[in-house]
């Protein structure tokens, strides 16, 4: 799964009927003709004034409006869908560069949401050249998520959760979610990459521009790589910060033993001891004999953590900065026999666990993997210090739900000319700098940017004023060299009062 979110071309013919929606069989009895508006044609997309209120930056004069869209591409005649668009007008530039339209991470996450966070200052530097448009992808945010489920699993926190069983009731769950939303109406099949690249497509075009340019984070990449194979035509140009491979969204489970190891040289040298021995050490204790801890995030709730709880919890912590900076101090606790920082870990996951979304739980199972990445992730599992904790509960997950599969031939290898600008962290633990390597041979025209010190989170953004500049710079279509970055270092919690709730309570 993953755990991070636009605009475009032509205009409809005059007359009655200009739009082929679900008012199309009134159109036909009221006129006794078929519809005027070609099927290729994209309804009108109507901006109007828009007020973004951001977290830190104040209100921010802009623009929005909503983007009707097939629910089903192959069908354009058939039911429809409204996007949420706001668009943020350039301040400045010379008018040749491409609208630049935000992607999300996630599946799931909100584009609008990101523009008003801590990122703010990036979208204010690239609306200097061009108009920036943030999506709600289709399912997300304000653009029509279905219901939520209103089955859950809740895990008893007197147990250790054990990998087999969990798996089977998180299983349950989904396939009961699933029926929920058929009995719904919800169609299911409609939550894909590949149906939201062609509503980028159909917001270009919408636009009325020949080309945008799109730049995406986290999922955000792996939608805009299936834009880059299903629409290439009508892109310019394509920013990539922390890659997802159109077979990346099965993670490779040593890639979170690389960076335990990476992350522990920085932790020695702020007085820690070595992180892979100290984890190592905690699994096997708790492999040996389950262990109490009580979380104060929880109100001082009480968990019983076991080895799986520890490998879930500790890949997690791999992912982010914030978290990041907590593990030497979970681990270290844990070695001195107080679990309770783990504890607050084990029961944030746990809770995240339990429940699905239609939209990310379809995207995910949609993408899927090839039998290969399949078998080398099974592989690794084997081999690492976590087992197939960085992945749980997929691939499994998905098996028997009955959910579309892209195939293959959307998983496979990518040429294109498409410029491409490839933003990795070194720290990155959900989309490691490997991905980005991996699919560079493919793009005859591309940069790298590679951040020491980067997570999966805010400083691969504002880190260092250069990673906005080189984004700005290429999206504007001036010259972009390969380039090694570094942010500051994390900053490694050294007692509890250095901690912060992750869910910003």
């Amino acid at each position: 799964m993953s755990n991070v979110p636009m605009s475009l071309f032509r205009s409809p013919a005059p007359g009655l009927c200009l739009r082929v929606t679900r008012w199309a069989a009134l159109c036909l009895t009221l006129v006794g003709a078929a519809p005027v508006l070609a099927a290729d044609a994209p309804a009108p997309l109507v901006f109007t004034p828009y007020a973004l209120e951001t977290q830190k930056h104040g209100t921010i004069a802009a623009e929005a409006g909503y983007l009707e869209v097939p629910r089903r591409h192959a069908d354009p005649n058939g039911p429809r869908m409204r996007l949420r668009v706001v668009r943020l007008p350039a301040t400045g530039g010379d008018g040749r560069a491409a609208p630049v339209v935000y992607l999300a991470g996630g599946p799931g996450g909100s584009g609008i949401g990101t523009g008003r966070g801590p990122r703010w200052p990036v979208f204010d530097q690239v609306r200097r050249e061009t108009d920036v448009l943030l999506l709600d992808q289709r399912g997300a945010g304000e653009s029509e998520p279905p219901p939520a489920c209103p089955h859950v699993h809740t895990f008893d926190d007197a147990q250790p959760l054990q990998r087999d069983a969990a798996l089977a009731a998180l299983r349950d769950v989904a396939a009961r979610c699933v029926a929920y939303w058929r009995e719904a109406g919800v169609d299911l099949a409609a939550y894909t990459t590949a149906e939201s690249a062609g509503d980028l497509e159909d917001l270009r075009r919408a636009l009325k521009v020949p080309k945008i340019s799109l730049w995406g984070m986290s999922y955000g990449t792996h939608l805009a790589l299936a834009t880059v194979r299903l629409h290439g035509a009508g892109l310019e140009r394509v920013v990539l910060m922390g890659s997802e491979g159109p077979d990346d969204t099965l993670k490779l489970p040593l890639s979170a033993d690389a960076l335990l190891a990476e992350l522990g040289v920085l932790a020695k040298a702020a007085g820690f001891d070595d992180l892979t021995g100290s984890a190592t050490r905690v699994l096997a204790a708790l492999r040996e004999r389950p262990r109490q801890g009580r979380s104060a995030m929880h109100g001082g709730k009480e968990v019983t953590i076991g080895e799986y709880d520890a490998q879930l919890a500790i890949t997690a912590c791999l992912g982010r900065r914030m978290t990041q900076q907590w593990l030497p101090l979970i681990l270290r606790d844990a070695e001195h026999g107080n679990y309770d920082l783990l504890a607050a870990m084990v029961l944030l996951l746990r809770s995240e666990h339990g429940s699905y979304s239609a939209m990310s739980l379809a995207m995910d199972v949609a993408s899927g993997q090839t039998p290969q990445r399949r078998a080398l992730a099974e592989a690794q599992a084997r081999e690492s210090l976590f087992g197939d904790a960085l992945n749980f509960p997929f691939p499994q997950l998905g098996d028997g739900l009955g959910l579309v599969d892209l195939g293959d031939a959307f998983r496979g290898p990518l040429r294109s000319k498409v410029p491409v600008l490839f933003i990795s962290g070194t720290l990155d633990g959900r989309t490691p700098p490997a991905n980005a390597e991996a699919l560079r041979p493919g793009f005859s025209d591309n940069r790298t940017l590679r951040v020491r010190g980067a997570s999966h989170d805010n400083e691969l953004w504002v880190g260092n004023p250069a990673i906005a500049m080189s984004i700005t710079n290429f999206l504007a279509g001036r010259p972009v060299q390969d380039r090694a970055l570094e942010v500051a270092a994390p900053a490694f919690a050294k007692s509890k009062s250095d901690l912060v709730d992750p869910r910003g309570r």
